[in-house]
C-alpha cells in the first residue's frame, strides 16, 4: 500500500535530484529506429540507450520495421506516455510533420537522427552523418578501382569506356537523394567524355532506387540489367552502390549472371562496414565500402537530448546554414565518413574497436 509518508519521500527525492541538474524518476527518451534489417540501427540504438540510462534517464526504443503508418502509431503513443524527447530516424522523412504537432506544442525535443525529417518546425536539432560526401567518396572508389584516377583522386590517361550502372537507395530517404547527387557530380566529368557510360539507360535517381534499402530488391533489378542489357558481349565493369546490404545482393545477381571474382569482377563499393560486406571485402568480392563510425553519432546524439532536458546549452560545432527541412533551417551536428578498402581494414576496424579479428574471421 502507498502510504503518505512514501508519497512525500519520493516527492522529495525528486526535488533533490532536481536541484543536483538530475533528470526527475521515470523521465523517459523515446528512440525510434526504421528497421532491425540493417544492424547498424540495432548498434546505434543501444550506445544511445547506454548513455541515456548513465545520466538517468529511461528509454524506449522502437523498430518501424520499414512502416511508415507503424512508426507514425509508435510517435503518437510515445507522446500520449509523456515521453520527454524523441530520437528518430524516419522511414519516411516527409511523413511525420502531423503527428509531430503535438511535439512541437508541448516543447518536446525532437532529434532527427541519420535522416532529415521535413515540413515541420518540430525538429529542433539534426545528426547525422555528411552524406553528399559518402555518394561522392564511393563514386571516388569505383573511379580508382577502373584506374581512372589514382590513389591521389588525379587522372589518369586510361580512356575506357567503362559501363557502370546504379543502384541507389530508397526513394522515401533523403539522404539517398544527396548520395545520389554526389555520385553523378562525380561522374560528370566521366560521362560527358565517353569514359563512362550507363548502357542500360536507367540514369534518373527514380528509375534506380531500391524501396527500403533492401537487398533483395536490388538483386532482382541487377538480375533484370544483366538479362536485358548485358547478354550482347557488352561486360558490366562497376556498380555505384551506396550500402552494403544492396551489395550483397548485387554480389548474388553477378554470381547467378555469370561474373567471377577475379579479373574482370565489377567493381563495388557499398557503406556502412557491415560485418559480412567487410568480410566481402577481404574476400575480394567488394571493392570498399564507406565507412561511417556510428559509436560517435550515436553518443553525441544522446549527449544532445541530455542537454536539451537539463536546460544546458548545446556543444558542438553546429551547421546553422545548410539543412532546410522546408519549414526551417536545422541546426546540424555533421560526423565524417571515410573510403575504407581491404588495405585499411585491420587499423581502421580492429584497432579502433569496431570490430575484432574474430568477428571478421581474421586470424
Amino acid at each position: 500500500m502507498t502510504t503518505k509518508r512514501t508519497v512525500l519521500f519520493a516527492a522529495a527525492l525528486v526535488g533533490t535530484l532536481a536541484s543536483l541538474g538530475a533528470p526527475a524518476i521515470a523521465d523517459t527518451v523515446g528512440i525510434l529506429m526504421p528497421t532491425r534489417d540493417n544492424e547498424r540501427w540495432i548498434r546505434e540504438s543501444d550506445r544511445m540507450t547506454e548513455v541515456l540510462n548513465a545520466a538517468g534517464y529511461d528509454t524506449v526504443v522502437q523498430f518501424a520495421n520499414n512502416d511508415v503508418p507503424t512508426q507514425v502509431s509508435q510517435i503518437e503513443n510515445l507522446l500520449a506516455s509523456g515521453v520527454k524527447a524523441l530520437v528518430i530516424s524516419s522511414v519516411d522523412g516527409e511523413a511525420l510533420s502531423t503527428p509531430l504537432e503535438e511535439a512541437l506544442g508541448q516543447k518536446i525535443p525532437v532529434i532527427a537522427y541519420t535522416r532529415l525529417i521535413s515540413g515541420t518546425e518540430a525538429v529542433s536539432y539534426y545528426t547525422t552523418f555528411d552524406y553528399y560526401k559518402y555518394g561522392q567518396v564511393s563514386a571516388e572508389a569505383i573511379l580508382e578501382g577502373l584506374g581512372l584516377v589514382d590513389a591521389e583522386g588525379k587522372p589518369t590517361d586510361k580512356v575506357g569506356p567503362f559501363n557502370v550502372e546504379y543502384v541507389g537507395g530508397s526513394a522515401t530517404d533523403n539522404v539517398a537523394r544527396w548520395m545520389y547527387d554526389a555520385a553523378n557530380a562525380t561522374f560528370k566529368p566521366f560521362f560527358d567524355s565517353g569514359v563512362l557510360t550507363i548502357a542500360s539507360g536507367q540514369t534518373s535517381f527514380e528509375q534506380t532506387v531500391t524501396p527500403n534499402w533492401d537487398g533483395g530488391e536490388a538483386q532482382t533489378r541487377m538480375e533484370n540489367i544483366l538479362a536485358s542489357t548485358y547478354t550482347d558481349g557488352r561486360h558490366l565493369d562497376a556498380v555505384w552502390v551506396p550500402y552494403d546490404g544492396l551489395t550483397r545482393g548485387v554480389i548474388s545477381a553477378l554470381n547467378d549472371g555469370g561474373y567471377t571474382v577475379g579479373e574482370g569482377w565489377p567493381i563495388l563499393p557499398g557503406g556502412d562496414a557491415e560485418i559480412d560486406s567487410v568480410k566481402a571485402i577481404l574476400a575480394g568480392e567488394q571493392y570498399s565500402t564507406t565507412f561511417t563510425d556510428y559509436r560517435g553519432l550515436a553518443e553525441a546524439s544522446a549527449n544532445l537530448v541530455v542537454e536539451l532536458l537539463t536546460g544546458a546549452t548545446p556543444t558542438g560545432k553546429f551547421d546553422v546554414e545548410s539543412y532546410n527541412n522546408g519549414a526551417k533551417v536545422v541546426p546540424t551536428l555533421l560526423f565524417n565518413v571515410v573510403s575504407l578498402k581491404k588495405d585499411k581494414v585491420v587499423s581502421t576496424l580492429v584497432d579502433s574497436g569496431f570490430y575484432t579479428k574474430e568477428q571478421l574471421g581474421i586470424k
